[in-house]
């Protein structure tokens, strides 16, 4: 009960600081000021640490939110999203999703002497909702030194080549690549993990299926999806594969409405009715 009741002050401390941040960020042009932003801030490091600590009872405690019946009442829903889930989801941690060759492109690019570590997705910890695979957590950059400080028995230091072939083993499960930043201003970089997502564990893909209609949106992708009609056999492979519910059927044949870029819907299609192109 001590337990529960700790992490319940965790989660609503944070919720009002977001409360409070997303206010003032509504409410001001301002953009925090490189102190807060730069990739090498010491106070920006400390925030990512703080983050890093109770990161998983904070998705815990959102992934028991989403969940709530009241969350479908379209004023609740507008209320979290433009108090918390707005300036969370586009400023705190922002992500990015890629398709498979983006993914590996910008870990072959990454620096010769950056470390890289592997550990198990603080979403599935959360939630326990799925049976993936646990170890495709990849921090990078400032996050791997904060990550392997914390969690010195959960993460492991990895070559760029495991790198890799994680991605390319969970995109063969389906799995999302999606690439996150700290405190995204003005297009900082502030890289600190590479997530292989899951329609059924991944706290952001719940976020953004919860508040699309509210405006929640990610950086956007390099690329979306479309469809060639004459090579569509309307097979629902791409409706049940997309994890953002962003495919639907229409007259027999499979419409994509605001693609997210993954291109697991040109992967999976049996009929190689999908294209991926420039968005």
């Amino acid at each position: 009960m001590a337990g529960k009741q700790r992490t319940g002050g965790i989660a609503a401390t944070l919720l009002s600081a977001l409360t409070v941040a997303g206010t003032l960020h509504q409410a001001s042009p301002c953009h925090w000021g490189d102190p807060l932003i730069a990739e090498e801030s010491g106070l920006r490091q400390f925030m990512l640490k703080r983050y890093a600590w109770m990161e998983v009872r904070l998705l815990a405690f959102l992934y028991w939110l989403l969940r709530r019946p009241f969350m479908s009442n379209s004023w609740i829903n507008r209320l979290f999203y433009y108090s918390m889930a707005k300036f969370a989801g586009e400023h705190m941690v922002a992500s990015q999703v890629m398709t498979l060759e983006e993914m590996l492109e910008f870990i072959a690019d990454m620096p010769e002497d950056g470390k890289i570590a592997v550990g198990p997705c603080r979403c599935r910890l959360a939630t326990h909702a799925c049976d993936h695979p646990l170890e495709t957590d990849i921090v990078i950059m400032t996050g791997t030194e904060i990550w392997l400080d914390l969690f010195p028995k959960d993460y492991r230091v990895i070559a760029r080549e495991e790198a890799a072939s994680i991605v390319r083993e969970c995109y063969e499960l389906a799995l999302v690549p999606m690439l996150d930043r700290h405190m995204y201003f003005r297009g900082s970089a502030n890289y600190f993990v590479i997530c292989n997502c899951c329609k059924c564990s991944c706290l952001p893909i719940w976020a953004y299926r919860t508040y699309k209609r509210a405006g929640y949106r990610y950086i956007p992708s390099v690329y979306r999806s479309i469809v060639d009609s004459g090579k569509c056999e309307g097979c629902a492979t791409c409706v049940e594969i997309c994890a953002f519910e962003e495919r639907r059927l229409s007259g027999n044949k499979a419409q994509v409405l605001d693609c997210q870029g993954c291109g697991l819907c040109v992967k999976f299609c049996p009929n190689q009715a999908n294209t991926m192109v420039a968005r």
